[in-house]
């Protein structure tokens, strides 16, 4: 899944949860850093874990606790775990490595028309064994068009209610 929908579902989760954007934004942002892999030329590897983010994550999050950062870091939590879950549905993901294979869900609702008009639903739990393999090159879009006009409209009312404050 591409890095602009990767921030662009939590930043929307959150300002809709009624998180001010600008604490949305920054907590979103965590929403990427599985991704940083890929400067390692390999993707979709351990950082893609529940168990290596959680382990990870814990520390930051108690020493956020103790600053009073509590609300931010579960925020920021949230956004993180948000990454590999949504790339579950887009292809193979290690997100319970080291305990079992990569997995992809699988949906999609087809729609038929002929003799008859029918709806043709498709769910598949995929799994293959989890092999980081390294790249010597990693080309990866950062948006495509799909992705661009998902995220603008996610942004969008956050974006206007934004500008509409500056006109008030």
């Amino acid at each position: 899944m591409e890095p602009i929908v990767h921030f662009a579902v939590p930043f929307s989760a959150l300002v809709s949860a009624g998180v001010k954007p600008k604490k949305a934004f920054f907590a979103s942002l965590f929403s990427l850093l599985p991704d940083f892999d890929a400067l390692f030329l390999v993707h979709r590897s351990f950082s893609h874990s529940l168990f290596v983010i959680m382990c990870a994550a814990l520390p930051f999050m108690v020493i956020a606790i103790k600053l009073g950062h509590s609300r931010f870091s579960l925020m920021a939590f949230l956004a993180l775990l948000s990454h590999p879950v949504l790339d579950l549905f887009s292809g193979y993901t290690p997100i319970l490595w080291p305990l079992c294979d990569s997995l992809w869900i699988k949906t999609e609702l087809g729609f038929h028309v002929g003799s008859s008009v029918k709806l043709i639903p498709s769910f598949e739990l995929l799994s293959e064994p989890t092999v980081f393999q390294h790249f010597q090159e990693f080309d990866a879009p950062l948006f495509t068009g799909d992705g661009l006009i998902i995220s603008i409209i996610l942004l969008l009312p956050s974006i206007l209610k934004s500008i509409n404050k500056l006109f008030q």
